[in-house]
């Protein structure tokens, strides 16, 4: 069985909580190109709570995105290579070879509207500079999260072909037994064996209901996988402001059931922060205990 390993926690809720104002549409990547200097604070304060992974805060640092504040084409693929370079490198010098650098990759449209994605061919062309973006600025693994579609999974994975880099996947779910888009959990881990990807997460969903998840993971799924839930009390906030988030005994239950059926990695998404990352590291001396 892998070691097992700290995934870091949420960046946009944490800007928000230190008093930051996130526009629309682009959200957290404003802070690559007007505050990267905050961005690789916060990706240090990850590390020094134990953190073997950062997450590039490229969740909205999209030409997409971009598009939509009233950029033309060509100005938002630029702000959008800026905004990825900056975030890598933001990433990069928070670590100084301390963590690999997952270079992260959303679903196109908001990640709670599975039903927004554009369509295949469009998908592809905008994953295809995406990762192009990624790859130019040196990620160690690319990482795809809140994946809320099987359509958009594969084709997200079809860009990434060409690039020599490992891939994980991580979904969002409804329930125990889809997607967030009613797609079959099952057949999106038959997707994920069908391209070999390395490792499967499940991320930004609610406590309870990662929990219920974890048997169909163990059953279904043979390779490395861990959680990074959403930590907000009730369902995902979409704006990330999130002002209720569940106690430390919740959190570290799920950790713990998670480690009994096999995970391996684990953090937080939206709510989390340093200080949950820093809890779990303080538990790791015990979850040899609680490992299969």
């Amino acid at each position: 069985m892998p070691d097992i390993e700290l995934l870091d926690g949420a960046m946009g809720s944490e800007f928000i909580k230190r008093g930051f104002s996130l526009p629309n549409y682009i959200w957290s990547a404003d802070m690559n190109i007007k505050k990267p200097e905050i961005v690789q604070a916060t990706h240090k304060e990850y590390i020094d709570s134990g953190s073997s992974y950062l997450t590039t805060n490229t969740f909205r640092a999209t030409a997409r995105s971009y598009l939509k504040t009233g950029l033309d084409l060509i100005q938002s693929q630029k702000l959008a290579e800026e905004s990825t370079l900056n975030a890598v490198n933001a990433a990069k010098n928070a670590s100084k070879n301390k963590a690999k650098i997952l270079g992260a990759i959303a679903p196109l449209e908001d990640c709670y509207k599975p039903e927004d994605f554009p369509g295949v061919s469009t998908a592809y062309k905008e994953f295809k500079f995406i990762s192009n973006c990624l790859y130019k600025s040196g990620v160690d693994i690319f990482l795809l999260e809140t994946m809320n579609t099987i359509v958009e999974t594969e084709t997200c994975i079809e860009a990434l072909k060409d690039f020599n880099k490992p891939i994980w996947v991580s979904f969002i779910l409804k329930d125990e037994k889809h997607l967030l888009s009613g797609d079959l959990f099952t057949k999106a881990i038959e997707l994920l064996n069908k391209y070999n990807i390395q490792c499967m997460l499940i991320n930004c969903t609610p406590l309870h209901r990662t929990m219920d998840v974890l048997p169909s993971i163990k059953e279904n799924w043979s390779k490395r996988w861990g959680i990074y839930p959403n930590l907000g009390v009730g369902e995902p906030s979409p704006d990330g402001d999130i002002t209720s988030i569940h106690s430390n005994d919740n959190y570290i239950k799920l950790i713990y059931k998670a480690l009994q059926l096999g995970g391996t990695l684990f953090g937080g998404c939206c709510g989390s922060n340093p200080n949950h990352i820093a809890y779990l590291m303080s538990k790791m001396n015990k979850f040899e205990y609680y490992k299969q």
